[in-house]
């Protein structure tokens, strides 16, 4: 499981930075994020999880206090400038990506008014190859680049109807401007291919409108 931490900078004049900056782990281990801030901010520190496809959710808060419901495996420490967020334990539904949030300028700030400004990808959708389709196939692959949060997913339509045949998806990679990158592969029979009008790929997030390529086969050199 990897654990992606990303550094945010939510108030005016002080900088919040965390580290590690990505960690892989067991379940049954216990694991240590830090969050160090450019000035202090005596216990205005709180600490988020966010989930692929979810709202950030708020674990600690006032750098020690866990939140009503959160299980007693996560706890914060720290003041100042220096925090700590602790998994006794960690499990596999506990993967996200975890932010640390300083309210000292904005005690009444919500994280989910910085956080949830999602990053919508730019989609590239690329032909089969000529020697390909020469072997009686025809593999189309979907490009989503620089999108956030991790959870969009890239869904097929051939002729404007879905499908998921012959589709497979790759997981986001974060790249260190903490920007998601994705792809996906539909496959068809080249027969089939001769025959298509058009193939979309779309993007989903949420409640975010989708967001699609189309490409027409006519407009592609056999």
């Amino acid at each position: 499981n990897a654990y992606i931490i990303k550094a945010q900078v939510l108030g005016a004049d002080i900088i919040l930075t965390q580290s590690p900056k990505s960690q892989s782990v067991s379940p049954g281990e216990t694991v240590s994020i830090s969050c160090s801030t450019s000035a202090s901010v005596s216990s205005y520190l709180n600490w988020y999880l966010q989930k692929p496809g979810e709202s950030p959710k708020l674990l600690v808060y006032y750098a020690t206090n866990r939140q009503q419901g959160i299980p007693d495996r996560f706890s914060g420490s720290g003041s100042g400038s220096q925090f700590t967020l602790t998994i006794s334990g960690i499990q596999g539904e506990d993967t996200g990506d975890y932010y640390c949030q300083q309210s000292a300028n904005y005690p009444r700030l919500s994280l989910t008014s910085c956080l949830l400004g999602d990053v919508r990808p730019t989609l590239t959708v690329l032909p089969p190859s000529s020697v390909e389709l020469q072997q009686g196939k025809a593999t189309l692959m979907c490009l989503a680049n620089k999108g956030f949060p991790s959870g969009w997913s890239l869904n097929w339509k051939v002729d404007g109807v879905s499908t998921t045949r012959e589709v497979t998806g790759s997981p986001g990679v974060l790249d260190k401007n903490g920007l998601y990158s994705w792809s996906s592969t539909l496959t068809l029979p080249v027969d089939q291919w001769k025959k298509v009008g058009s193939v979309t790929c779309e993007a989903n997030q949420g409640s975010q409108a989708p967001l699609s390529e189309t490409l027409r086969r006519d407009h592609c050199s056999e």
